[in-house]
Formats: structure tokens, sequence, C-alpha cells
């Protein structure tokens, strides 16, 4: 019986895989095409080092698993905790997750996705519309 070829838990390609340090799932070897300041969201392996809880516990040497982590709970705000457990960067997504309701603050758009905020300042959540970019921007 011939084994499984393996392929990345994320995206499904099966070629130039690595394992992660954190969860050891298979995963694109597609970092270093990652361009810089860019904000591409193009990297397997960076999306899930960069944008989950999961590597965020492993990376602060947090113990026990990242589900039930109050260290990893208390580093992040409500959205963006939710956000870092549930978005598609996660081989294991969080559970009964609270729902949420975000503003932006330049033009009252609601929504209860993180991925439809383009930015987060001191301020609070600016949507992906030119004209609130902008207004990030100048804040």
């Amino acid at each position: 019986m011939k084994a499984k070829k393996p392929s990345c838990g994320l995206c499904g390609k099966k070629k130039n895989l690595t394992k992660t340090a954190c969860c050891d799932n298979w995963i694109c070897d597609d970092a270093h095409e990652y361009v810089p300041f860019s904000y591409a969201a193009n990297s397997c392996y960076r999306n899930h080092d960069q944008y989950t809880l999961c590597s965020f516990h492993y990376h602060e040497n947090h113990q026990g698993k990242w589900q039930n982590c109050k260290k990893c709970k208390d580093n992040f705000d409500l959205p963006n905790y939710v956000d870092y457990a549930t978005n598609d960067a996660n081989f294991e997504k969080l559970e009964n997750t609270p729902t949420v309701t975000i503003k932006c603050v330049s033009c009252e758009f609601t929504s209860n996705s993180m991925q439809d905020f383009a930015f987060q300042t001191s301020n609070g959540f600016y949507c992906t519309k030119t004209k609130c970019q902008k207004s990030a921007m100048q804040s």
C-alpha cells in the first residue's frame, strides 16, 4: 500500500511543504515568497505564523492548549482574539466564540468579521472603503 502524500492543511497543495513548529501540521513552505509591507495574504506559512493564537501561544511559550489559555485571551482585545482563533489561517478553530460587532470609526459600517477592516489604529477600526483608509492614514 502506497503512503498518502501529505498536503498543506490550509490550501491543499502538495509541493514544498514543511511542518509547523507550533502544532506539527503540514503547511506550504512559502514564507520566503512574502514581499515585505505588501500586506499580501498569499503565504500559508506566514498567515499561520502571524495571525493565529496557535502560533502566538507557541512563540510566547505558554503552557497547555491555546484554546484554553487565559494568557492568550488576555493579550488581545475581543475582536482580535476571536479573529486569531477563527480565521482561515487556523488548522483548528476555536468553537463557541462570542459574536463581536466591529464599527468603522470613519463611516459607521459594522461587521462581525475583522476581514472587513483594513486598519486598526489607537482610534479604532477602519473599513476597506478608500475614504476610510485615507482617514486612517491621517489620524
